[in-house]
């Protein structure tokens, strides 16, 4: 029974462990550290519990005063997610703002990761959703919206 409940649990610890590896990494390349969040973890609940528009996990990370230019903060975080996150989207603009986004897809949820910086403050949010969930929520917002 012991042997089960592990293999049920691993993967989670498995997810958070390589979000927590990740941020731990950015934290020592760009020598910042990134910030505690008050009842994050209730609302991490709260999500676990309630899978708004798909939604299953979310994770997240702010660093403040992270002092990286914007090339850098995308070599950092290409380095940083590995090669199992395949970047989707990268966007950059003149005021040095800087939005890389990442997908893992595995099975029937797919892990979104979304990196962004501006001026001096780093976010990573990555979550698990589950697209026909999403689909279906945003085909119901857009029904109520347009009634």
């Amino acid at each position: 029974m012991r042997r089960l409940a592990l293999l049920l649990v691993l993967p989670c610890l498995l997810r958070a462990g390589e979000f927590d590896w990740m941020t731990r990494e950015f934290a020592r390349q760009s020598g910042t550290q990134p910030l505690h969040i008050p009842f994050f973890g209730l609302a991490r609940f709260v999500i676990g519990v309630a899978h708004p528009a798909g939604a299953h996990d979310l994770r997240l990370a702010v660093f403040e005063h992270a002092n990286v230019g914007g090339e850098q903060f995308s070599r950092m975080a290409d380095s940083t997610v590995g090669q199992d996150w395949k970047p989707i989207v990268r966007v950059r603009d003149s005021s040095g703002e800087v939005s890389n986004i990442y997908v893992q897809p595995g099975g029937k949820r797919v892990r979104v990761l979304i990196a962004t910086r501006d001026q001096n403050e780093v976010v990573f949010v990555e979550v698990s959703i589950k697209p026909s969930e999403l689909m279906k929520f945003v085909d119901d917002q857009r029904r109520n919206h347009h009634a």
